[in-house]
């Protein structure tokens, strides 16, 4: 059952990562389009987030508060 659950929360995400995109297209914004579609492109392959990885700490992506 969590595997459905899963690639429900999947579609769910691609769906608004490709909201995101278009209006990221739209605005010319290229670092923002960039990021959208490594986003999406991360989602298909199952990973995790990369922009989540790179610019969080571990704590963060646990739920933690810095400094708390």
């Amino acid at each position: 059952m969590q595997a459905n659950s899963e690639k429900i929360d999947a579609a769910a995400e691609l769906n608004r990562l490709n909201k995101v995109l278009e209006v990221a297209r739209r605005n010319g914004n290229t670092t923002f389009i960039q990021n959208i579609e490594r986003e999406i492109a991360a989602v298909k392959r199952g990973d995790k987030s990369p922009l989540i990885n790179e610019y969080l700490t571990e704590e963060e992506r646990s739920g933690g508060r810095p400094g708390r």
